[in-house]
């Protein structure tokens, strides 16, 4: 390339002198006075400085002198100078041509550079018009690498997204998937201009979502490494913004998806309450009749205990609705705690089965502002869930106690396990641990039930499980004291 360069400055040059040769005999025809003639060799050199550069406008400065000195410095018709004024004027001339050749050169350099900056600008710009005006069913990396290669002109873009794991490519030139790759994990920024590429390691912040490889052609002035560091700040925001397109998606698709299986729920649990209804009653009825035989009455007893419990999970159903639909409406009063401690045997007895209650009450609080149905519909369920995983016959244990912000309820009970990596899951909605969905029956709704309980009063469900041990689960209430 220098070669080629060099060889293109020699071509001009030898074009020039013997323009110059040119003018002068003309303007010596035309018995023009040798300031005239200076003055036009001296315009001829700024225009070759503005247009070819320094080093040709030097050469036919020093072509100029000598035209000027051949035809006009006696003896005339020789390159001879008798006359020192004559050398010193002469080596002013070729210096004025010199100085100005410079600053011709500085000027034309100084046009190309703002040139070359208003077009890396410019396709910057339209780079991030392009971006925000993405089409989100597009795909992010392929667009990117399209659109890069489009607009600045180069050989070869690869984009490695770290989050899809994904690479996208485009361009004429073979780009290895694993040199890709290396500028991720290995975060370089590297700019090589003798093979022209460039290497970025993708940021948001202090993060790394991914790799940029450019490699474009040498002659290209609107790729530098500023415009690689601005592109690649593009392109992470570009990435970003599609992850975010994706997660907005997923998230209405997952909201509407809810709000259709509570729908459906609602209607299911309404269309059975009628016939479980008549269900019941006609059990009741037969276990009535006197001339029922034990068998009889066995399976009547069996009807009415199967659509009480039916009746149970059909309230569970719309319930779980009814939360999932944000209709709750929170009815907060002050509860006293020790009358509500008088009523927990009276309530948890029909889920407690074979287990005993222990309650043990540790806090300074005389009350706590919750709704009281949904309060006790909370522990309910907690109870519950304790009696059915628990070991047989043995204590589930209720505490109370109080913190500077909230009043912790907890239920404990002695057998069940649940692993670390369970414990958020198991408060989804219909969510039953493999470990655990043998052992009781149940439909996995009323820790959901209780977490969405916790999360309308402002407070929050929990549990911490110990494999040799229990599990404990805690329910939390902000916190209010005195009038507020």
């Amino acid at each position: 390339m220098k070669y080629t360069h060099g060889i293109r400055r020699l071509l001009r040059s030898a074009i020039a002198i013997p323009f110059f040769a040119i003018v002068a005999i003309v303007a010596y025809q035309c018995h023009a006075k040798p300031l005239t003639a200076g003055l036009i060799d001296l315009a001829l050199v700024m225009l070759i400085a503005f247009r070819w550069g320094f080093v040709e406008a030097a050469i036919a400065s020093v072509g100029a002198v000598a035209c000027l000195d051949f035809f006009y410095m006696p003896p005339i018709f020789s390159l001879y100078e008798r006359d020192p004024q004559d050398w010193i004027s002469s080596l002013i001339f070729a210096t004025i041509g010199l100085l100005v050749s410079q600053f011709a050169d500085r000027l034309r350099r100084q046009a190309i550079e703002t040139a070359n900056e208003r077009a890396r600008l410019e396709k910057l710009y339209l780079t991030s018009r392009d971006i925000i005006m993405m089409d989100r069913k597009q795909e992010a990396g392929a667009h990117l690498a399209r659109l890069i290669e489009d607009l600045f002109k180069v050989d070869a873009v690869a984009i490695w997204d770290a989050r899809e794991l994904r690479m996208e490519k485009s361009g004429r030139a073979a780009v290895h998937d694993d040199e890709v790759r290396a500028i991720y994990f290995h975060e370089l920024v590297e700019n090589d201009p003798a093979s022209c590429t460039f290497k970025r390691v993708l940021r948001l912040g202090v993060t790394s979502v991914g790799a940029l490889y450019i490699a474009g052609p040498c002659h290209n002035d609107c790729l530098d490494s500023r415009s690689v560091d601005a592109i690649a700040s593009l392109v992470a925001i570009a990435l970003e913004r599609a992850h975010s397109f994706i997660a907005e998606s997923n998230a209405e698709a997952a909201k509407r998806s809810e709000q259709l299986r509570s729908t459906v729920l609602d209607g299911l649990a309404h269309a059975f309450k009628s016939p479980l209804a008549t269900i019941h009653t006609a059990s009741a009825g037969l276990l009535e009749l006197p001339r029922l035989e034990a068998t009889g009455k066995e399976l009547a007893t069996l009807i009415e205990t199967e659509a009480e419990r039916l009746t149970r999970l059909t309230d569970k159903v719309l319930q779980t609705a009814k939360l999932d639909e944000q209709q709750l409406d929170v009815d907060e009063e002050g509860i006293d705690l020790d009358e509500l401690m008088r009523h927990f045997q009276d309530w948890f007895v029909p889920a407690l089965g074979d287990h005993t209650l222990r309650l043990i009450r540790k806090d300074s609080a005389d009350h706590v502002w919750a709704d009281f149905y949904l309060l006790k519909m909370a522990l309910l369920q907690l109870v519950d869930n304790a009696a059915k995983y628990a070991h047989p016959a043995s204590p589930i244990t209720l505490g109370i106690r109080s913190t500077d912000d909230e009043i912790v309820f907890s239920v404990h009970n002695e057998g069940s396990y649940v692993p670390p990596e369970e414990r958020l899951r198991i408060f989804e909605r219909f969510y039953r641990s493999p470990a655990t969905q043998y052992k009781a029956s149940g439909t996995g709704i009323g820790l959901s039930v209780t977490k969405r309980i916790a999360e309308a009063h402002r407070g929050r469900v929990w549990v911490e499980s110990d494999a040799k041990a229990s599990t404990t689960f805690f329910f939390s209430l902000p916190r209010i004291d005195g009038e507020d």
